[in-house]
């Protein structure tokens, strides 16, 4: 940064000159910088504008865009109607026919389970830890003849140190051959009461301990030794058998069982995978594996052995093999799947049957329908009908939709073009906004139908009325109802105006098109001409402050000089005295 100071040798403020001097140049430039910012301003409202223009094409082009067909045609999209969506729902594509159904539902389709035929888990022992069947630690109360006694469980305790602790407060426990644990006292002629709320373990609400006739406590569930988080393959797993590793099939999916592979984990393989076509759980209850069929129907799960003897060990097939572990036979235990039903409801009084609750038209005879079955039909219920009719609710929210984004459209264009704002005499956007207007209010006397004008339809501009003498023509309101009786009388009345190529919103859109067409629409080319206009107004811009930059330069250098003069002058007047 250059440092210049004012007259050391004439006194004089040259610095201040030269800011003077500078700042009536600079004039120059602060008018070509607001005319820059008020170009730019106009530019970001003409890109403000040009985005509403095009809500309103996109708003109209979902009536117009019908000539695509298919989705894009909202006077063929139809409606399904059911009279009790408790029973049923549904839904109508295009080819659906408009008419009515009665239907009721008699059973509905349920999902095929599998469970083990038995238990095939290991009844827990002495060794089996307690937190492997899921008890927490904590404290556990017992009152024996009223006195309270408690233990307490904690890390690493098993069901052998469990029954010590609970010998010390002078009670027996014991697990059957079935699993169930059973507490009694030591002296017979004395009771017991077990838990209190106090309690910290859930050890009576998990094994569901509850008071026999013979004063003793016995578990309403067994407890065995597998569990979620068994490594399946250990030696120790708990299951009746040890399982090795391999593959085995469930549906469709393959799975492998490694070293690593805990049940739970198996579990959520199982469940994560489509081509399983199920679900699994392990009950600890029961000692059970349960999978269940994701697909309804009257069917049967799919369950092979493979290289591992998993399906085996679970009772859900049986296989022999050879002494490398090769499959020899292998059987499917047919009788360990409850099959899923089918469901039955009847359209018309004709019954009629699906492997599924989301009936097709394939299996219902009704084109273009899909029924969801929800529950079956009572007595109460009365008659259900199915109702195929045009999708005026469609249609609806597309009119909303229209009529919205050309309020907001000619709001915006009003906006923009009245005196003093940025687009004031923008001719074109005023020509754009009276040529929709004309549209909006006037006639289509090319529809042969019932129906020539939009408020007839129920889109319609302020009216005058004895309380309202003054009318809103540029603001649209919309009548659902007054739109619903025009749809009722001449649906293709409506259609020609709303969707046809030269109905109403078809000359709407193609006047917009015209605006908004890359390089020569209105929008383009302002938009264009603005650029430019800001790119030449940059160049100003920059040229001016150089040339200001090279006149300080050219003052400075001359205030200098003179200094230097008058330094001289008195140096030389200074000699001279002396």
């Amino acid at each position: 940064m250059a440092i210049s100071f004012s007259g050391l040798a004439s006194g004089l403020d040259t610095s201040g000159w030269v800011e003077a001097l500078v700042s009536i140049k600079q004039e120059k430039v602060t008018t070509l910088q607001n005319n820059l910012i008020a170009t730019q301003t106009k530019k970001s409202t003409l890109s403000a504008t040009r985005a509403s223009v095009t809500s309103l094409r996109s708003a109209i082009e979902k009536l117009t865009d019908k000539k695509f067909g298919g989705t894009y045609n909202l006077f063929e999209k139809n409606g399904a109607i059911s009279s009790n969506e408790d029973i049923f729902t549904a839904t109508a594509s295009t080819s659906a026919i408009r008419q009515s159904y009665n239907i009721s539902v008699q059973r509905l389709a349920t999902m095929t389970k599998a469970t083990s035929t038995e238990c095939v888990s290991s009844v827990a022992d002495d060794s089996t830890s307690l937190a492997n069947i899921g008890i927490t630690n904590g404290t556990l109360t017992v009152f024996v003849d009223g006195v309270k006694k408690c233990i307490s469980i904690e890390d690493g305790d098993t069901i052998g140190s469990l029954k010590v602790d609970l010998a010390s407060i002078g009670i027996n426990a014991n697990i059957d051959e079935d699993g169930i644990l059973t507490l009694a006292p030591q002296d017979p002629d004395k009771t017991i009461d077990v838990g209190s709320t106090t309690d910290t373990t859930n050890i009576v609400s998990l094994t569901g301990l509850s008071r026999q006739d013979d004063e003793t406590y016995k578990s309403t569930i067994a407890l065995y030794k597998a569990n979620a988080g068994s490594r399946l393959t250990d030696v120790n797993a708990g299951f009746n058998e040890q399982i090795t590793a391999g593959t085995f099939t469930i549906g469709n999916a393959t799975f492998n069982i490694t070293a690593d592979t805990t049940l739970s984990s198996l579990i959520n393989s199982i469940n994560n995978n489509e081509d399983a076509q199920a679900n699994a759980y392990w009950d600890e209850t029961t000692g059970k594996l349960n999978i269940t069929s994701t697909k309804e129907g009257s069917s049967y799960i799919n369950i092979e052995a493979g290289t591992s003897n998993f399906t085996d060990v679970m009772k859900l097939t049986e296989s022999t093999r050879d002494s490398e572990g090769n499959i020899l036979t292998s059987i499917m235990y047919t009788d360990a799947q409850v099959l899923g039903q089918n469901a039955e409801f009847t359209i018309n009084g004709t019954t009629m049957n699906s492997t599924t609750n989301t009936v097709t038209s394939d299996v219902s005879r009704i084109a273009g329908v899909t029924l969801n079955l929800k529950r079956v039909s009572t007595e109460d219920d009365g008659d259900t009908t199915l109702r195929i009719e045009q999708d005026s609710e469609s249609l609806k929210e597309a009119v909303k939709s229209f009529v919205s984004a050309y309020n907001d459209a000619i709001k915006q264009i009003n906006d923009v073009t009245a005196s003093g704002a940025d687009l004031q005499r923008e001719t074109s956007l005023t020509s754009l906004k009276n040529t929709l207007r004309s549209y909006a209010n006037g006639s289509n006397s090319s529809n042969g139908g019932a129906y020539k004008m939009l408020s007839e339809l129920g889109i319609s501009t302020a009216k005058a009325d004895g309380s309202n003498l003054s009318t809103d023509t540029d603001t649209l309101t919309f009548d659902e109802k007054a739109f619903q009786e025009a749809l009722d009388k001449d649906p293709a009345s409506v259609e020609a105006i709303l969707g046809n190529d030269n109905g109403i919103f078809a000359q709407m859109e193609n006047t917009i098109e015209m605006s908004l067409k890359a390089v020569s629409g209105y929008f383009d080319v302002k938009t264009s001409t603005l650029d430019s206009e800001i790119k030449k107004t940059q160049e100003k811009i920059k040229k001016q402050q150089e040339k200001i930059t090279t006149y300080r330069a050219q003052l400075e250098k001359k205030f200098s000089t003179m200094e230097t003069l008058i330094s001289q002058m008195q140096q030389n007047y200074s000699s001279f005295l002396s």
